[in-house]
């Protein structure tokens, strides 16, 4: 069984780029109209973009690689995207990749549900872990861009727990600029959204840069109780700019409050013979806030030891807290009359410490025809987690008619015993790309060490794991011509299941992955279909030997297969298209004891989901003019629960913005759920599964000024 705090959420719920770059590309054949309005070239961080699309990107290889010459399946979302589609949420920015479930907004940042191919990820800043990514998990004042890499990423992202599973989301931060400037905004719209933001950056010398951002959010939600709180600030200082040794240092400070959302039971929504309101908030009106916070300090140290090899060394130290605060529900179903629920007053502190470290070499060699990019390195990361969990039976109330609500007091007994929590990943890794010709190769090992220490006074028991296991890459691509590339990849992962009470002793989840697919680019059109098939084993599930069903053993197995399609359509001028699809078969591959059979599709995961961004850009080469744009996101039926019992129907919604610039000020307009369509989420980690009504259109004006 969970420890308390993710119980809780269940119950409860690299290189520089030569300039020379941009200008080949702007060469590519498209027409008799160029991207100069578009390109957005990030040196920084080994990344070029080009409007919606990514060109070059260091996410999945730790170097500055060509996407063509990628092995994996690889999705940038470029500033360019976030910023027509007026994106307030990472859910909603997730929407543009396919295969990806974000987790619902309302829900409290003190577990992450993002689902990618069906299996959990997770978020990552700068290439170091986010751990459960509290705070204001939306913030998107200092987002410079998204990169998502897809499947267990073992060589080189091995923090907090160990492998990201489903793969993980980079968040790639603002970083300090050459120049000087000042954006204030401010976002107004329907439900009271109120959200002033800013971003200033000052080179204070010739080798020394400033850049501070930060954003904060009030805003109300379709359920009258909810009133949301959050704010995000992220400063940063670069030291030695355009000189060999370079030093960032940046802050992080994130909170979120706002009362905690359950969502609602699946009988009275999905199924049954009578209707809950769909706006309802379950509980005591007057209950406290939540509230999750986090505070993170990294620095960043970069060193060019000449043309042919560099170091990149990041630390960081964090802080989460997180407490939750809610009168729940625990069944799906009635359990206390024909429409009544049992309510239960529940808290659940919780304050995790993170400690890591990771620090990699990059060279560039050639031998004959054959050029080399060698990267190794070495990597530590700690988490320190502690929490516990208070619950006592508050009464029942009748969801469809309620009455007065059971009032809400600080519960006494402790459900869950106090945890303490030690997490510890380690190791050392190595990595080769080869090119020559039409062919590019890559592979790579990792020394990878996992060590959990879990103290669970509740239980009077102390679990411990340690494995260690090399971990193997290896990928190759072909140029089958000059636009068109095949490639295909392998690799394995390993991580804890750390937040679970076990009945014996745990075992290391294993996971593989296996990707073949195709890349196009051909200036107007590029994109990439692929085919996948990932595989896990040793993954909890609870003991049927305990009568309380409260413990786990490490015994399931499950499996997720799919086919996943991405495209980007820029054929010069005004015109804009992004889209995707993905189908995606996820189910269990054993039985689950006195549980789910194998064959049991897995919760929160569609069949079919996919998007269309189409947009008119109009602004001239200095920005002014305007600019419009529409999209479609639809996904089809997921099982809400396990054993398949429930499940939400497919649905469709469509977004639509337009900007003009004028000046230095823009007037931006966004309408999210044009249609007002109602539809049903499902709400991935709480107990059963639970539904959460769509929002109802939402309309958000936005003024800005750069200057």
């Amino acid at each position: 069984m969970k420890h308390p705090l993710k119980l809780a959420g269940l119950l409860l719920a690299s290189t520089s780029l030569c300039a020379t770059t941009t200008l080949a590309q702007e060469a590519l054949d498209l027409g008799t109209t160029t991207l100069d309005p578009i390109i957005v070239q990030d040196l920084d961080n080994g990344a070029v973009i080009y409007g919606y699309r990514a060109d070059t990107v260091s996410s999945a290889t730790r170097t500055a690689t060509p996407l063509q010459q990628t092995p994996q399946s690889v999705q940038v979302l470029s500033p360019e995207l976030l910023e027509d589609q007026a994106v307030t949420t990472m859910s909603e920015a997730l929407g543009n990749v396919s295969g990806a479930q974000g987790t619902i907004p309302l829900q409290t940042p003190a577990f992450e549900s993002t689902l990618l191919r069906g299996f959990p990820t997770e978020f990552y800043r700068d290439g170091m872990t986010s751990y459960i990514n509290t705070g204001d998990a939306n913030a998107m004042a200092g987002v410079e861009r998204i990169e998502v890499l897809k499947g267990p990423n073992a060589i080189l992202y091995g923090g907090g727990i160990g492998t990201p599973l489903g793969g993980l989301v980079n968040i790639v931060t603002k970083k300090p600029k050459p120049e000087n400037f000042t954006e204030l905004g401010l976002t107004y719209g329907t439900n009271n959204f109120v959200e002033p933001s800013f971003d200033i950056n000052r080179q204070l010398s010739g080798t020394v840069l400033l850049r501070m951002n930060g954003s904060y959010v009030w805003s109300e939600a379709d359920q009258e109780v909810i009133k949301t709180h959050r704010y995000s600030f992220s400063p940063s200082l670069t030291f030695g700019y355009g000189t060999d040794t370079r030093l960032t240092v940046e802050g992080y400070l994130s909170r979120w409050e706002q009362q905690e959302y359950q969502g609602l039971p699946a009988v009275g929504t999905v199924a049954g013979d009578f209707h809950i309101d769909r706006d309802l908030y379950i509980g005591d009106p007057g209950i406290p806030d939540s509230h999750t916070e986090t505070r993170k300090l990294t620095f960043t140290l970069e060193h060019d030891f000449n043309d042919q090899w560099s170091n990149r060394t990041q630390v960081r130290y964090g802080e989460n807290e997180v407490e939750q605060i809610t009168q729940i529900i625990l069944s799906n179903a009635p359990d206390a009359g024909p429409t009544d629920w049992s309510l239960y007053n529940s808290y659940v502190p919780g304050e995790q410490t993170e400690y890591s470290f990771n620090t990699s070499f990059e060279g560039h060699v050639s031998a004959g025809n054959w050029d080399h990019v060698l990267l190794f390195g070495a990597d530590y990361s700690r988490i320190e987690d502690y929490s516990l969990m208070y619950m006592d039976y508050a009464g029942s109330n009748d969801l469809v008619n309620p009455g007065a609500w059971p009032a809400w007091t600080m519960p006494s007994t402790l459900a869950m015993g106090e945890g303490n929590g030690t997490y510890t990943t380690s190791g050392a890794f190595v990595q080769m790309q080869s090119s020559v010709g039409r062919l590019h190769l890559l592979g790579g090992l990792r020394l990878a060490h996992l060590e959990t220490i879990y103290d669970s006074e509740g239980y009077g028991r102390r679990d411990t794991l340690e494995e260690t296991k090399l971990l193997p890459r290896i990928g190759a691509v072909y140029d089958v011509t000059d636009q068109w590339s095949a490639f295909a990849s392998y690799s394995e992962g390993m991580k804890a299941n750390a937040f679970y009470f076990y009945s014996s002793t745990p075992k290391p989840e294993f996971s593989r992955q296996a990707e073949i697919g195709m890349k196009y680019d051909g200036g107007t059109v590029s994109g990439s279909i692929a085919a996948f098939r990932i595989e896990r084993e040793n993954v909890p599930v609870t003991d049927p030997n305990d009568p309380m069903m409260l413990t786990s053993i490490t015994e399931g197995q499950q499996r997720s297969q799919g086919v996943e399609l991405d495209a980007v359509w820029q054929p010069g001028g005004a015109w804009q298209v992004m889209a995707n699809y993905a189908y995606t078969d996820a189910e269990l591959t054993a039985d689950i004891p006195m549980g789910a059979p194998a064959g049991s599709k897995l919760p929160g995961v569609p069949r079919h989901s996919g998007g269309i961004w189409v947009d008119y850009d109009a602004r001239a080469g200095n920005g002014e003019g305007w600019r419009v744009g529409a999209g479609l996101h639809a996904v089809s039926s997921s099982p809400l629960d396990q054993v398949n019992t429930y499940q939400t129907a497919g649905y469709a919604t469509v977004n639509a913005s337009a900007s003009y610039t004028r000046g230095a000020m823009t007037y931006a307009l966004a309408v999210k759920k044009l249609f007002d369509t109602e539809y049903d989420l499902p709400m991935y980690g709480y107990m059963g599964g639970r539904v959460v009504p769509g929002a109802e259109r939402q309309i958000l004006f936005n003024i800005s000024k750069r200057f």
